[in-house]
């Protein structure tokens, strides 16, 4: 079998390295041709380059304009191949019928010469290039109209809408365009005059549904429609079927015309910036929201409710400064989509009724029953809404800057609830007032550090090269962080819990061999001081005092809140660069994981004095070999974490983090990514739903940091009975045991079963995307560190599936293990095939 191993390894890799091949061959899954993905922003496949001036030449006496999205499936679907020409056909008929409708119609030319309107349609082929080629295109536009002309611009064998968005966008800043504009601008100063651009796709070319080619149709109708063509009111920046305020401010359908003048302020779409920005202002509110700041309550979290992927493009037409106007006066619906109005009739363009938006304002501002109705009942709970102006401000702030902060006069103030407040708290702070809104919130998160810790790291090497540290039997080096909550009673529990563990540190390291506590080595003691009053202070110094003959201690700071409570590790780290050859003690006097209703057991003085003893004992020492860092319980769930965030740690480890200040700065980006990629379905949280702690942003991030590294190694030496945690010392140490971890639950007792966590394993399908498993920890080994454990790990022996993963990350890479797992295993039912492989690879390390 020892013989064998490799060529199982090998096995595995290459049904990874043929997957991820595939993948790379043909990028995206199922819906692939809807995105824009970020990976191939810089392949000139996606981004064209930059084209001569002539692109859009037959554009110039054209008086219509329209930018065509077509997809074509490719060769291996022929009855979809077939649904995509007739989805041609169908909308080239219907641009040929508005250019027949005006037809006998004449206009004068720069020479004064009658000359006939003309249309020309730029498309994007995306797919199936053989199935449709771009003869084909221009004789059919010639046949249905001698005055239409089809120009291809590109090919693409994966793409999105982004791509032809972009030639629209390129198009209203060409040249001739910009002159054209100025010109009439010039000739009639009274009002504002724009060249206006039609953008269509091919809607029901993927999805063959009848409601799709239904809805295409009137889509393609309405912005067909001579009021959207030329608005009644030329106020109106995009004219579309309907115009929406539910979830976002949008076009349904995404099919719309437009003034130029008016796309020239949107965010180039195919650049990656405007995909950026979105992101960026979707992971800001999923933060907000996980720390209680704003809600989203009226609809289910899904991407197309948020923008994201594919739906965002239809919120890239959307700048503050919009003025929308609508044809259809139906809402988006059953109806609409078979065609009929209310009285059950065919509802055509003879129906239509062109207005300014918003309107329909009830349907808009509806959602699930329930929620509007609390909504309606709260001003406080309106304010806070992703759905009204907090999730739009967020996203034009991202994305515009200050040109992001709609004018004063702007409708969005009149038509969202909450919108005067809204508007007297943008109008005072401009694009900073979200920021305002939280912080005149009071919420729960915050910063677990004051100081920055490059600033600090020089001021204190010489502190720590202390002649305690040189002797023959040095100090055991310990940090404290000591933690005293604002109210009286919490407080006094907080200096319980100290007198208790300088008790526990007074009596020296606990000796196994003899069963008795080593009081020969001193204890060196840095501490720093988060809240308490003065006379606390005091406390502790005298305790100092007291037991000074055991005990030197240091105080490196005292801060005036409780939630200071990084600094001490940031110490802890700098030490650790100036003696890399040492061993360090973290402990604190508050059990981490409790919120203020259960400050009780915050402060659980038998089971912090224990853990401190615990950790202290000369059996948790850790080394470079076995274990390099030690506790008295260790869990791999929620996270890799040691009971109370107490530890004993080898320098040589701790080098390797990051520093404590910068990995929360990190954490807080990874929290954000996980949520968003949450969100997307890539990563499930089926064992616990994400929190604050359990994704260690903010203050949360200090019980992450030691057991971040992919090289931890853990181990730890408490009772295997964890009742034995709230006994008297004297009773636990006889029973402490060092050993390799993990070694007991998978999480601390109260939060998973055994028979539990059994049952979800075998979910293979499930268990495979769970962030609190592999998942979730590949993804944060490779965002801190760019790194994975290495194969003696014991991760791959614990976690579900860890020879899949093991290998699927050396054949791949840690960021793309994820979806070639999800691709190889599950959706092409690989499992059986892997297994037998991975099993005698489990047996060997077992």
């Amino acid at each position: 079998l020892k013989d064998s191993r490799p060529w199982r390894i090998f096995a595995i890799a290459l049904i990874f390295v043929a997957t991820a091949l595939r993948r790379m061959l043909y990028q995206g899954d199922e819906h692939s041709h809807f995105e824009f993905l970020t990976s191939l922003v810089l392949d000139n496949d996606v981004v064209p380059r930059e084209v001569p001036s002539t692109k859009y030449a037959s554009a110039e006496d054209a008086h219509l304009v329209i930018f065509y999205n077509l997809y074509i499936p490719h060769d291996d679907d022929s009855e979809g191949v077939v649904n995509a020409i007739n989805v041609i056909d169908d909308q080239m008929e219907q641009i040929s019928s508005e250019l027949h409708r005006i037809e006998g119609r004449v206009i004068d030319d720069d020479n004064g010469n009658k000359k006939e309107k003309r249309g020309v349609v730029f498309y994007n082929l995306i797919g199936n290039e053989a199935a449709f080629p771009s003869d084909k295109m221009s004789d059919l536009c010639h046949k249905l109209h001698p005055r239409l002309e089809c120009k291809r611009l590109q090919h693409y064998h994966e793409a999105g809408e982004a791509v032809t968005l972009q030639d629209v966008h390129d198009f209203c800043h060409s040249d001739h365009v910009v002159g054209k504009d100025a010109a009439a601008n010039n000739q009639n100063t009274s009002t504002s005059s724009s060249t206006r651009v039609v953008y269509l796709h091919s809607k029901g070319s993927y999805h063959s549904q009848p409601e799709n080619h239904i809805w295409r149709r009137q889509m393609t109708s309405a912005s067909l429609h001579p009021d959207c063509l030329n608005p009644p009111d030329d106020r109106c920046d995009v004219c579309s079927a309907q115009f929406y305020i539910k979830y976002a401010i949008m076009f349904p359908g995404n099919m719309w015309t437009a003034k130029c003048s008016y796309i020239r302020r949107l965010i180039p779409p195919n650049k990656g910036e405007y995909e950026r920005r979105k992101t960026e202002s979707m992971k800001q509110f999923l933060m907000l929201r996980l720390w209680g700041v704003l809600q989203a309550t009226l609809d289910t979290d899904t991407v197309e409710h948020f923008g994201l992927d594919r739906y965002q493009w239809e919120h890239w037409i959307v700048h503050p400064s919009i003025q929308p106007c609508e044809v259809h006066t139906m809402d988006v619906g059953p109806r609409i989509l078979l065609g009929k109005d209310p009285e059950g009739r065919t509802f055509g363009p003879e129906y239509y009724d062109w207005g300014m938006g918003p309107r329909r304002i009830k349907v808009n501002l509806g959602g699930l029953r329930i929620p509007r109705l609390k909504l309606e009942e709260s001003d406080e709970l309106q304010f806070r809404e992703y759905y009204y102006l907090p999730g739009n401000l967020l996203k034009w702030f991202h994305l515009y800057g200050s040109d992001g902060v709609p004018s004063q006069d702007s409708w969005v103030w009149r038509h969202f609830q909450a919108g005067q407040r809204w508007k007297e708290l943008v109008g005072q702070y401009g694009v900073n007032a979200i920021d305002v809104m939280v912080e005149n919130s009071n919420p729960r998160f915050h910063s677990a550090f004051a100081t920055n810790h490059s600033e600090m790291v020089e001021s204190h090497m010489k502190l720590f090269d202390e002649e305690d540290l040189s002797q023959s039997n040095p100090s055991v080096v310990v940090f404290y962080q000591i933690s005293f909550p604002p109210d009286i009673h919490s407080n006094e529990k907080a200096l319980d819990a100290v007198e208790a563990q300088f008790d526990a540190l007074y009596m020296g390291q606990y000796d196994n061999v003899t069963n008795a506590f080593d009081q020969k080595q001193k204890v060196l003691l840095y501490y720093t001081i988060s809240g308490g009053s003065s006379q606390k202070i005091d406390s502790v110094s005298n305790l100092c005092k007291e037991k000074s003959d055991r005990i030197t201690c240091r105080q490196l700071g005292k801060y005036d809140t409780e939630g200071t409570c990084g600094e001490i590790l940031n110490h802890l780290y700098t030490f650790c660069i100036a003696k890399p050859s040492f061993n360090v003690i973290h402990i604190t006097n508050r059990l981490p994981g409790y919120t203020y209703k259960a400050m009780e057991k915050s402060f659980n003085v038998p089971k912090i004095q224990a853990t401190t003893t615990a950790v202290m004992s000369k059996m948790c020492r850790p080394s470079e070999d076995a274990c390099n860092v030690c506790g008295a319980e260790f869990y791999p769930l929620p996270f890799l974490h040691f009971t109370g965030n107490m530890f004993s740690a080898s320098c040589g480890y701790v080098n390797n983090l990051l520093p404590p200040s910068t990995f929360e700065e990190q954490m807080n980006d990874i929290a954000g990514d996980a949520l968003l990629a949450h969100l997307r379905g890539d990563y499930t949280t089926k064992l616990n739903p994400f929190n604050e702690r359990t994704l260690g942003s903010y203050q949360h991030s200090v019980e992450h940091w030691i057991g971040s590294h992919p090289d931890l190694r853990p181990c730890d030496v408490a009772p295997m009975e964890t009742d034995k945690l709230d006994e008297p010392i004297l009773n636990q140490v006889k029973e402490y045991s060092l050993s390799l971890a993990p070694r007991r639950g998978s999480a601390p007792p109260g939060y998973l079963t055994n028979e539990e966590e059994s049952k979800f394993r075998l979910k293979r399908e499930v268990a495979l995307r769970e962030y609190y498993y592999l998942a979730g920890n590949v993804f944060c080994w490779h965002r801190l560190y760019e790194k994975v454990p290495d194969g003696s790990s014991w991760v791959w022996r614990w976690f579900p599936d860890g020879p899949l993963w093991e290998t699927a990350v050396k054949t791949s890479g840690a960021a793309d293990a994820v979806g070639l797992l999800w691709e190889t295993a599950v959706k092409t039912g690989a499992y059986v095939a892997l297994d037998e492989l991975a099993n005698p690879l489990i047996s060997e390390e077992a």
